[in-house]
């Protein structure tokens, strides 16, 4: 798990979250690449967890945002930040993996990130959080966020190139600060012990009843990351 900085070096403000995908490439929500009150992300930090955690911090190079992502719409919500150097990879920093598939084996992910732990509070988490949520189906998403299709944000609703996950009765969710992060799954096969299957990209509120988040489907995307960051 990556935090993407904003501001100058004496004084970064982490607000979104990545994955590290390859030794130059962390790979985070477009939304989170220039924001209008905090500038650009400028820069991403690599942290291990234990009693003698350490971390790495790194420039930002350059930003790769998908040429199809306009905003205010939540469509291709997704982006690479290039390193300015390669990281340095241990037992807890590595390359994640990316699950190609559209289908998805089984019917709940694990959410990651360092955001707000409650929808009205502005604190945020010091340490990495996880929740396991549920694979919401298109139309019980649909309907969820039924006041917002057909507005510049969702114009036809929720897209293939879309996940919604969360529960329905409420509890648990993703927040603010959290966009970005990756939204996993366990695979059948050991090979790699988590694939990301979602980028978290927005939601209504936190954890309320029906209001489950959206994730960009990272399988969509895969052509697309692939030339960029293996060409």
């Amino acid at each position: 798990m990556a935090r993407v900085g904003f501001g100058n070096e004496a004084n970064i403000s982490w607000s979104c979250g990545g994955s590290l995908v390859s030794e130059l490439y962390i790979l985070t929500a477009a939304h989170c690449v220039n924001t209008k009150d905090k500038g650009p992300a400028r820069w991403v930090r690599l942290e291990e967890e234990g009693e003698d955690s350490s971390h790495q911090t790194l420039s930002v190079a350059e930003r790769v945002v998908h040429p199809d992502y306009k905003q205010p719409s939540r469509y291709n919500d997704i982006a690479l930040l290039k390193l300015d150097r390669e990281v340095t990879f241990s037992g807890f920093v590595r390359p994640a993996c990316l699950h190609t598939k559209a289908a998805l084996p089984g019917i709940k992910g694990i959410a990651t990130g360092y955001g707000r732990m409650e929808y009205a509070s502005d604190a945020t988490s010091k340490e990495l959080m996880k929740v396991e949520l549920s694979f919401i189906p298109t139309d019980k998403c649909n309907d969820t966020y039924k006041n917002d299709v057909g507005g510049l944000s969702m114009v036809s609703g929720l897209q293939d190139s879309q996940l919604c996950a969360g529960e329905l009765q409420g509890g648990k969710d993703t927040c603010q600060g959290d966009s970005g992060g990756a939204l996993q799954i366990v695979p059948d096969k050991p090979y790699c012990m988590y694939s990301i299957v979602g980028v978290t990209s927005f939601g209504k509120f936190c954890g309320f009843k029906n209001s489950p988040a959206i994730y960009t489907r990272v399988s969509h995307f895969i052509p697309w990351l692939e030339d960029i960051i293996w060409p």
